[in-house]
């Protein structure tokens, strides 16, 4: 159903509707957002676009600026609790997915998913991305939070990325030394830029030997990951020297149930849902899971997924390729 807006917020909607229309976007009202979230739940968006490349990736972000609406990136839906009251503004859903290779270097666009860059780059005989096949959301997600598995993260292969600084409206081409890459971070969670493409950098290897590592990584995924349930991949950081999932299962965690969410019994840094769950479910489940591991073990656990909506505390959906790794 349609959610509730203030009036100045209903004010600038009708701007955007009306400079939409003017420029040739198509939007759309109301959408749900649960569907195209790998979780599946939450609310509805108030407006939504979707693009199919990198112009109308920026012509969308502009649109927005200009109707002074908040605008956040959808890519594949991973690493992201949307909230239950939902989206105010636009979110602008990525299918800018080109993926182009010239020699070692790849340029994929941010709404590439990460599973297709890995097939693409096992087929040209190119190594040193296979971690990625992990990685259930989009380039421009992995990139967001230095996403990573088995050892591999993005900022082992990106050269450069090409970026939107959204307040000033300027393309930005960074290297690698310039995005702040971190354990599942980087300088886009903090500031206003968005991944439009990044270029990587691989080696030449055996395409048979790449593809042999990559089944290696799916099927470890498939033996110690709930995939069989609805779930937002890794809940926490992995603290320095341990792991969320050892922790959790150290404080006899497994199984805790909050209405429609649990802590897997499989893996314990993943929260799985039962069909037609509650995002509120998720977050009391998550909340109890760090207070009970900071009592009884003294470690502050992090999230490494992201809370997006209309939380009650604030409106905003991040202004970045938000979306991950677990993203």
């Amino acid at each position: 159903m349609p959610v509730s807006t203030d009036g100045r917020l209903a004010g600038r909607l009708a701007v955007l509707d009306r400079l939409a229309e003017e420029r040739g976007i198509r939007i759309e009202h109301d959408v749900a957002l649960a569907p195209l979230t790998t979780l599946r739940v939450g609310g509805v968006a108030d407006r939504m676009t979707m693009v199919g490349s990198t112009p109308e990736l920026v012509d969308a972000l502009g649109l927005a600026r200009d109707a002074g609406i908040r605008a956040g990136v959808l890519g594949k839906g991973s690493d992201i609790v949307v909230a239950d009251a939902g989206v105010r503004g636009l979110v602008i859903r990525n299918r800018a997915d080109g993926i182009a290779i010239d020699g070692s270097l790849v340029l994929a666009e941010s709404g590439a998913a990460m599973a297709t860059l890995v097939k693409r780059c096992t087929t040209s005989g190119l190594a040193g991305i296979e971690f990625g096949i992990s990685i259930p959301g989009s380039v421009g997600g992995a990139v967001w939070a230095n996403a990573g598995a088995h050892g591999g993260e993005m900022k082992d292969v990106v050269v450069s990325v090409d970026a939107w600084e959204t307040e000033n409206e300027a393309r930005l081409a960074l290297a690698n030394v310039d995005c702040d890459f971190a354990y599942r971070d980087s300088r886009f969670k903090r500031g206003h830029e968005i991944v439009l493409a990044t270029l990587l950098r691989l080696t030449a290897g055996d395409s048979g030997e790449i593809a042999s590592r990559v089944a290696a990584h799916q099927e470890q995924r498939r033996a110690t990951q709930p995939l069989a349930h609805q779930n937002a991949g890794s809940v926490f950081r992995n603290p320095p020297g341990d792991h969320a999932g050892r922790l959790i299962d150290e404080a006899g965690l497994k199984g805790h149930r909050v209405g429609s969410a649990e802590v897997s019994t499989l893996h314990a840094n993943f929260i799985v849902v039962d069909r037609g769950g509650r995002a509120a479910d998720v977050r009391a489940v998550g909340d109890h899971v760090r207070s009970v591991v900071a009592e009884r073990l003294g470690v502050e656990l992090a999230y490494e997924i992201e809370f997006v909506g209309d939380w009650g505390w604030d409106d905003r959906w991040a202004t970045a390729t938000t979306e991950m790794a677990g993203t």
